[in-house]
């Protein structure tokens, strides 16, 4: 029995033996019932760990608090109906690496409802947290901390990597000022197709995860032309490509041991990202890449619709986004390259975006429209690869 599986004793020790056919043992059990914590009972096991359980020293704080050490909150909208800009508990912060606890697993969601959470939905125990999202029914995600997969890091070759170090390595490519500047690129030129971030948590060059920014960068530099700076800079030094692809490799490697949501939007831009040879359309390691996509996005739980769930708006609808492209783009390439989808449609419950998904995109009506349109077909195309 391993410390990740809270539920399983609860479940057998509730129950007891099904068949009824030893009477004394259960008698004498409930008349020897003794303090959960004691040792007596159960002679073989050492019962120490449970001094242990201090998930709430410093080094858990991030799952619990804001930048600015409050208590989180999840309801985001102020009384003059504006969002205030807040790191919620299930995203948002760069050592949050939510799991989405399914019916089947060995953590059954039903039997997680019974255990007493804080006013945030979260119970929490040894390196671990489970935090509750929905009720009917239970959604839960399993929060971990990043170190408790080093040794599974280690056994696959994948050396620690600490974002400070990869931020160190960015910034030697890409200083932050050319870096704010290919994301102002991005967002003029390729954010308003692929509306995959939220304006409560834009992409910056000091905030964002170092692979996500390196692939931001990757796929902006072609449009440096349009900035009367770096079409300069770019022509005298230019990034190398090659430096930004193996930070890049070597990050999601490392990250998808334990993925985020910087994960998933890391993943789907190199996927969107135009080959550098219009002559090779690189379809193996595309097709490829989409099924690492849709698995790490099924891990943080884009394959379920979060339009009922405790957390901000702004989270709601970006999640709502990014499963939907994540769903679309699995559609496209899949028409495209001839393939049958990775995604079956049955699984995942974001297939069409709708009007209240527009919160926080920070498109404007026009672009909007275009993005509702682009919903619209993916919602035909879908269909008629159905019909394959």
């Amino acid at each position: 029995m391993t410390e990740t599986s809270p539920a399983y004793h609860d479940a057998n020790d509730a129950d007891g033996p099904s068949n009824g056919a030893i009477e004394e043992p259960l008698i004498s059990f409930e008349q020897d019932v003794v303090s959960p914590t004691g040792t007596d009972t159960f002679p073989d096991i050492n019962m120490d760990f449970l001094q242990h359980l201090d998930i709430d020293a410093p080094e858990y704080q991030f799952m619990f608090q804001t930048p600015d050490n409050n208590p989180p909150s999840t309801a985001a909208e102020s009384t003059d109906g504006s969002y205030s800009k807040i790191y919620p508990l299930l995203d948002g912060h760069e050592n949050l690496h939510p799991e989405t606890l399914g019916l089947s697993g060995d953590m059954d969601p039903y039997l997680l409802q019974r255990y007493q959470s804080d006013e945030h939905g979260t119970f929490k125990f040894k390196q671990l947290a489970i935090r509750s999202v929905n009720n009917n029914p239970p959604v839960q995600f399993l929060i971990s901390q990043p170190s408790l997969f080093g040794q599974s890091r280690k056994e696959a070759g994948h050396t620690d990597a600490p974002i400070s170090s990869q931020r160190v390595e960015l910034e030697k490519a890409v200083s932050q000022n050319m870096g704010k500047r290919l994301i102002s690129l991005y967002n003029r030129f390729i954010a308003p197709h692929y509306p995959i971030f939220s304006t409560e948590s834009p992409p910056g060059p000091a905030t964002s995860a170092p692979c996500l920014l390196a692939t931001i960068y990757s796929i902006s530099l072609p449009f440096a032309m349009y900035d009367d700076q770096l079409c300069i800079d770019v022509a005298y030094d230019s990034p190398d490509a090659e430096d930004l692809a193996h930070l890049i490799n070597a990050a999601v490697a490392f990250e998808i041991h334990s993925p985020n949501i910087a994960t998933v939007q890391t993943l789907f831009l190199l996927i969107a990202r135009p080959s550098s040879n219009p002559l090779v359309s690189d379809a193996s390691y595309r097709w490829t890449t989409m099924g690492t996509l849709v698995s790490a996005a099924t891990n943080i739980g884009l394959h379920l619709d979060p339009s009922l769930w405790n957390i901000p708006s702004a989270q709601i609808a970006a999640r709502r986004r990014l499963s939907f492209f994540v769903y679309a783009l699995d559609r496209w390439l899949a028409a495209a390259l001839g393939r049958p989808p990775h995604i079956n449609r049955s699984n995942w419950l974001v297939d069409e975006l709708s009007a209240q998904d527009e919160h926080s995109s920070g498109l404007d009506a026009s672009q909007w429209a275009d993005t509702m349109v682009f919903s619209a077909l993916t919602a035909s195309l879908s269909d008629a690869l159905d019909r394959l």
